[in-house]
């Protein structure tokens, strides 16, 4: 799911506004446009907004699409710094959020992220991150996941499975991503980090059989429920070690350095699968 959504507002939503600016400059207009209309979440802080890139929109004559990166503050979780991005589009007098092809039902702003995607170097495809398969396999899967994330649970399980079947050709390296709309799931990531640190196996296939998504943010209330559901024994002490934090905010760091928002996000060989479109198709392939 995009977090994009979640954490901030932009008044023009769905439909199209007409700028008040006058002028001929639209990059100027929509960056006065973004500093009177953003309104973020009350969690949230943006600090700083830049449009990178702007593209001819070839299939709606006179548009163009602005793609922007926007840098947030998230309050409450340790002033973690994260940068995201989206698109605007505009043809100097009217912006609009999106536009949807009414025969695919998809919007064209993913395509254009899409061509805007930063691809992993190879320090993404590491030992510490191979879940399964061969690292020399002709198709190096790296997925960003989060175990409360509803999508994640309806996909990685079996993507986990089936690459276990064909460890010679696929090779998966897993991210851990936790989002900040799931409230637990900073502690839940950090007792996975610790359980394969202490040699517990198969704990990221089971974690998406069991519900962490609690009405709570107390550690220890979730740790217990944690080692419960899969028979570990992680403690507070383990989670808080500097290893196991080393590592989650190495994860975090990576994950913003390819601008990666929203779980489950797969790269195959180095490429964004925006719609997971690819490993579906070579997941039946294989079948």
């Amino acid at each position: 799911m995009s977090l994009m959504l979640r954490l901030l507002m932009i008044t023009a939503s769905s439909f199209i506004l007409a700028f008040g600016a006058t002028g001929n400059n639209t990059e100027l207009k929509i960056e006065k446009f973004l500093s009177s209309s953003i309104r973020s979440n009350p969690n949230i802080k943006v600090l700083r907004y830049k449009i990178v890139k702007i593209v001819d929109v070839k299939k709606i004559p006179g548009w163009k699409a602005y793609i922007l990166t926007i840098n947030l503050e998230l309050l409450k979780q340790n002033n973690r710094i994260i940068t995201i991005k989206d698109v605007l589009f505009s043809n100097g007098k009217y912006i609009s959020r999106g536009f949807v092809n009414l025969q695919t039902k998809k919007n064209i702003k993913d395509s254009i992220l899409n061509t805007f995607s930063i691809a992993p170097d190879k320090s993404y495809y590491d030992n510490e991150h191979l879940l399964y398969g061969d690292k020399n396999a002709k198709y190096k899967v790296l997925v960003f996941s989060d175990p409360n994330c509803p999508f994640c649970a309806g996909f990685v399980p079996g993507l986990i499975k089936f690459i276990k079947k064909h460890p010679k050709n696929f090779v998966l390296y897993y991210y851990d991503l936790p989002l900040i709309i799931h409230p637990t799931s900073s502690v839940v990531v950090k007792a996975l980090i610790a359980g394969r640190e202490k040699g517990y196996k198969n704990l990221y296939e089971k974690v998406y059989g069991v519900d962490l998504n609690l009405n709570t943010k107390n550690p220890k209330i979730i740790l217990d429920k944690f080692n419960k559901d899969l028979h570990t024994n992680i403690t507070l002490k383990d989670i808080q070690s500097k290893k196991v934090l080393d590592i989650y905010n190495n994860d975090l760091k990576k994950s913003n350095k390819l601008m990666v928002n929203g779980t489950p996000t797969v790269y195959i060989n180095g490429k964004l699968d925006l719609y997971r479109n690819k490993i579906a198709k070579l997941m039946n392939e294989y079948k």
